[in-house]
């Protein structure tokens, strides 16, 4: 697992002091250690903020270590506790099959070239990429963030906005199928 680089500097850009700069990075792996299940890019961007506002007031701390974190573990409780970490893992693979209603038949995988067609067609290139993550079962924010050198915030929001565009596609092809053949008649003789 690679271990995210905190970039620690104060806000003026100026890099933290060394005193201040261990403590923050031992702060990180503590936290990263006591909460496995928070994506440590995240803690990371927490512990360089932690680390600028520390900066600020180095005199007035006896004890950086701790202050740094209960900080940063304060950090990741809040945005535990606010629910900001409800994320909801599904692959986008079994989703489009559930929607898509496509099944191995030879009709099904004739639907599904045509779907994905059209997804090339419709969505733009940043939208296809993260949607070739996505069918790779790659659906963490981080690793999409890590990919195409955004936030987590952004990656999460792009992931989002990728899936409502397909769900959009889908949706307008389950229309368009409806409107088109309408329900099979035979042919009726009276008589």
């Amino acid at each position: 697992m690679n271990r995210p680089h905190l970039h620690l500097v104060d806000t003026t850009g100026i890099t933290l002091s060394p005193k201040i700069a261990s403590a923050v990075e031992l702060a990180f792996r503590w936290v990263a250690r006591d909460y496995p299940q928070v994506d440590s890019a995240l803690i990371a961007n927490w512990a360089e903020d932690v680390g600028s506002a520390m900066q600020g007031r180095e005199a007035s701390l006896q004890f950086p270590d701790r202050y740094a974190y209960s900080a940063l573990k304060g950090k990741v409780r809040d945005w535990l506790r606010t629910r900001s970490a409800n994320e909801e893992a599904a692959g986008i693979g079994r989703d489009l099959e559930r929607i898509g209603g496509t099944n191995g038949s030879f009709q099904g995988a004739s639907d599904r070239k045509i779907l994905f067609e059209q997804l090339r067609a419709t969505l733009n290139e940043r939208d296809r990429y993260i949607l070739v993550l996505l069918l790779q079962d790659q659906t963490s924010p981080a690793t999409v963030a890590e990919a195409l050198g955004i936030t987590y915030s952004a990656a999460a929001k792009a992931i989002q906005r990728v899936k409502e565009r397909i769900a959009a596609i889908l949706t307008d092809n389950r229309t368009q199928t409806n409107q088109n053949h309408g329900p099979t008649k035979f042919c009726e003789t009276e008589g």
